[in-house]
């Protein structure tokens, strides 16, 4: 379990570089230009990272009480055919990407936030909606949650991914333009998730036997 947390982590920091930012970053632009201080942005991170958590708990208990084998097959195959598909997705930052992040919600937070730059609790509101999101990223680390070994390591796969995340949502426009390589060491984990997605199919294919 310890080296699949770890792969985790690396995995999401690698991810998170690029894609983080860009994703959040107008979230995080507004978040800051409103006389913020310490204690809410330690507050926003909490909080997203917390909901990362629960979604990656209740997405344990989905795959595990819906545990027949024939469930179990599906659900190896369906994850690993929508791992391979947003690998792609993710490459191309095409229509089909447009499609796993549909922009409605993010665009609805963001005029939320605009008329309420001044809320007392905006760290922990804004923090709490932004793990919900649509996110091609989450969407991959919740498909490892469903299929983990126990809710421990789901709820740690969650937690690490948000972990992994920090640096990017602190400096991700510092290292975006200083590592010009950053955007081929995303690339190159991208096809991560696709491999992963092939192995899933796999372990669909080894149950139905």
């Amino acid at each position: 379990m310890l080296s699949s947390l770890l792969g985790t982590f690396l995995l999401g920091l690698g991810l998170s570089l690029t894609h983080c930012f860009f994703m959040c970053g107008g979230i995080l632009i507004l978040f800051n230009q409103s006389k913020t201080n310490i204690i809410d942005i330690t507050l926003y991170h909490f909080f997203r990272i917390l909901a990362y958590c629960i979604i990656g708990v209740l997405a344990y208990f989905l795959g595990f009480y819906i545990s027949s084998l024939s469930f179990q097959i599906f659900l190896y195959a369906f994850l690993g055919i929508f791992c391979i598909l947003l690998g792609f997705a993710l490459l191309q930052r095409g229509l089909l990407l447009s499609f796993f992040e549909n922009q409605f919600i993010y665009k609805q937070i963001l005029k939320l936030l605009k008329k309420n730059k001044k809320t007392r609790y905006k760290g922990i509101i804004f923090g709490f909606l932004n793990g919900f999101f649509p996110c091609g990223l989450v969407y991959f680390f919740i498909a490892k949650s469903m299929v983990s070994k126990n809710i421990i390591e789901a709820f740690l796969t969650m937690l690490l991914f948000g972990i992994s995340t920090l640096p990017a949502m602190f400096l991700g426009s510092v290292l975006i333009n200083k590592l010009k390589s950053v955007k081929y060491i995303s690339n190159f984990l991208f096809f991560v998730i696709i491999i992963y997605g092939f192995y899933l199919c796999y372990l669909a294919l080894n149950l139905s036997r």
